[in-house]
């Protein structure tokens, strides 16, 4: 038997949708099932049109069910709905039944944790995050003396590491090939040789004790920079650093915000713009869009106001992934912002090159090259 189909509504009364037999062309019986036993059947004999017009027989292969008991949203997404004396479940077009379990488990539990994106993300980022610190700390798997500054970062959704790039910060070699480069644009160490000169000593500026062990915290992993970029804008634009690179794992970066000069980076942050939710009214996600202006229309919407933090010569600033911010550079100094991500999520893990070769390895062991 071929048989194609769907469930198109799963709720606690009942469920809809269609399934045709490519074969026989009768209409079959559907079955609703929870843990072994029946709680609702139908006779898909229904005319749906849109199906007709697909090329599905006649288009009489629709079905309404009801259920015959009540069914607890919490346990909707383990209702399966199959043909009569079949094995195979049909298909959900839509997410209706697990939208129902979480908003009846965080109305039950409203403790319980979840990312602020559909794409998972940072610890840092859940809403039970304050706790993970906690047991986390708790465990051994985060030093306590990194406790109180991870708890800032969690609750302001940025961190400030202050003389953590001391004794000097940019040296003279570096502040050299800064005033070299142009501003606004990813460092490209292929067609510039200060852009490669700078991007050969970030690791070495930034990921020293202090701060490399506050990223490996953040990031359960070790960091891996990714993109650099500098500004020497007076007021920069509003953005975010989940949109600032397309990444496998969006959720997962953060922004790292240095100066390079004598006189301090201003940096303007949207305070608790890392708890907005995700998606606009129109349905555009902000953590994903090129420009700011979802998350900007967003702040808006909840009525949010703006901090500023000073970045000193030998200071860090770490951004959370979902914080809106923007940067003011005062004439004289430039502002650093080397994006990070988990090596994890890396394509370095995928990507290896040697001998004028490339290769592409997938954890499968797959292997292409090139």
């Amino acid at each position: 038997m071929s048989l194609r189909g769907s469930v198109d509504r799963l709720s606690v009364d009942g469920s809809s949708g269609w399934i045709f037999d490519s074969i026989h062309g009768e209409p079959l019986m559907i079955q609703a099932l929870y843990n072994g036993r029946i709680i609702g059947e139908a006779l898909a004999d229904r005319h749906r049109a849109d199906l007709a017009a697909a090329g599905f027989g006649d288009g009489r292969c629709g079905y309404e069910m009801n259920f015959s008991e009540p069914v607890d949203p919490i346990i909707l997404p383990f209702v399966a709905i199959k043909p009569q004396g079949g094995d195979v479940e049909l298909p959900r077009t839509n997410f209706t039944s697990f939208a129902d379990y979480f908003r009846t488990l965080h109305d039950r539990q409203p403790a319980a944790g979840r990312h602020r994106s559909v794409f998972g993300g940072l610890w840092t980022d859940r809403t039970d995050a304050q706790r993970v610190l906690q047991g986390r700390v708790a465990s051994g798997a985060t030093p306590a003396d990194l406790a109180t500054a991870l708890g800032s970062l969690v609750l302001d959704g940025h961190m400030m590491m202050k003389s953590v790039l001391a004794p000097v910060g940019f040296g003279p070699g570096e502040l050299a090939a800064v005033n070299l480069l142009e501003a606004d644009l990813p460092l490209d160490p292929q067609t510039d040789p200060n852009a490669r000169r700078l991007l050969e000593a970030i690791p070495g500026l930034i990921f020293r004790d202090t701060a490399l062990r506050a990223m490996r915290a953040v990031l359960d992993d070790n960091p891996l920079a990714y993109r650099v970029a500098l500004s020497r804008r007076q007021v920069g634009e509003f953005a975010q650093p989940s949109a600032m690179e397309r990444l496998t794992s969006p959720a997962e970066c953060v922004a790292l915000v240095a100066c390079a000069g004598n006189a301090p980076v201003l940096v303007d942050l949207i305070r608790d713009s890392h708890r907005l939710p995700e998606f606009t009214v129109a349905g555009q996600s902000r953590w994903v869009s090129a420009e700011a202006s979802a998350g900007i229309e967003l702040a808006v919407g909840h009525a949010l106001s703006v901090e500023q933090v000073e970045v000193g010569p030998m200071d860090l600033l770490m951004v959370s992934p979902g914080t809106l911010y923007r940067l003011r550079t005062p004439e004289g100094s430039a502002a650093v912002t080397t994006l990070c991500c988990p090596a994890r999520v890396s394509p370095i893990n995928f990507v290896a090159g040697r001998g004028g070769t490339l290769a592409l390895r997938h954890f499968s062991g797959a292997m292409l090259m090139v």
